[in-house]
């Protein structure tokens, strides 16, 4: 196992290989062939040193870019927060623990056949970043509003909250989902959100909201379908949901982020969703220089641990 400073630009590989045993008891079955986000979500968050998005970014670019030269098959969305500190946020997708297992191993093939990447990597996290948090997530289907109509390949950018409930009470936070997602149908909200459980890297019980959105217009939809739900219901579901919020929700966390595709590596499957705006993330970089370290503008990285890599 290598050094953790290794994953920048890819999901913590010890963290996603210690939950792939408790992501197989929750896998029945991939869900390549469904509709909808995938099954298992990998986040990484990158928090930047002051004054450091700039090199981060240039660097980030250039390791993505050597990903795709080199057809290694780990994928990670790239996104900068817009609100809150100034951070960097990867997303890995899997399907199946089978998927997320294969993807831990292209990685460890891929770094080994091009050390580069490792010292590039390695930079990029200790010039440009004071902490690191990566999370494993598993989809719940039985939550969420309209789920099934989420296509990554259209967002530009993302509503992530993270909720930490009380142990003991997770059902009554399934209610408060519930009840929501019930009330957004009645309005007929147009922005669409899955729930995720976490897994592994955050205490639990912990959940994960994911709005996936086409601009940051769509925060003002956002806004305007929780104003229709209050009125809607005169007032009767809002106090249910604040009594039932008081009982589950510990705390939570809101933030916004902006999609970066110059910082991503995508598959040319996931990139045919929208192949204007994914160019940049599958421009291949030029061929290093025989005997030379690959060095290129200095920019940015995260996978699950910056980057969504495996």
């Amino acid at each position: 196992m290598k050094p953790q400073s290794c994953f920048a630009s890819v999901v913590i590989l010890a963290c996603v290989l210690a939950c792939v045993g408790v992501v197989r008891a929750q896998d029945k079955g991939s869900e390549a062939g469904k509709p909808g986000p995938p099954k298992f979500l990998n986040m990484a968050h990158q928090e930047l040193k002051p004054g450091r998005i700039g090199a981060y970014d240039e660097l980030e670019t250039s390791i993505a870019r050597i990903y795709n030269r080199e057809n290694i098959p780990v994928y990670w969305l790239e996104l900068e927060s817009i609100t809150g500190p100034s951070e960097v946020l990867y997303l890995n997708f899997f399907d199946s623990s089978e998927e997320l297992a294969k993807s831990a191993a292209a990685l460890n093939a891929g770094l080994a056949a091009h050390p580069e990447l490792v010292q590039m990597q390695d930079k990029l996290l200790q010039e440009n970043t004071s902490n690191a948090t990566t999370v494993l997530a598993v989809r719940r289907e039985d939550m969420g509003y309209r789920a099934n109509s989420i296509d990554f390949s259209k967002m530009r950018a993302l509503r992530l909250s993270t909720v930490f409930a009380h142990p003991g009470y997770e059902r009554a936070f399934m209610e408060t989902e519930w009840s929501l997602s019930e009330a957004s149908e009645k309005v007929q909200a147009q922005s669409a959100w899955a729930v995720y459980e976490v897994v592994g890297g955050l205490p639990e019980p912990a959940f994960v909201i994911v709005t996936p959105m086409k601009s940051l217009a769509d925060v003002d939809d956002i806004v305007a379908a929780g104003e229709s739900v209050k009125k809607g219901q005169a007032g009767a579901l809002q106090q249910h949901l604040q009594e039932l919020a008081r009982i589950a929700f510990g705390t939570s966390d809101t933030r916004l982020f902006s999609v970066g595709p110059k910082m991503s590596h995508v598959s040319k499957k996931f990139a045919a969703g929208d192949a204007e705006f994914w160019a940049p993330a599958t421009t291949s970089a030029p061929p290093a220089t025989a005997g030379k370290t690959e060095k290129g503008a200095p920019r940015n990285s995260g996978a699950t641990t910056p980057t969504p890599k495996p």
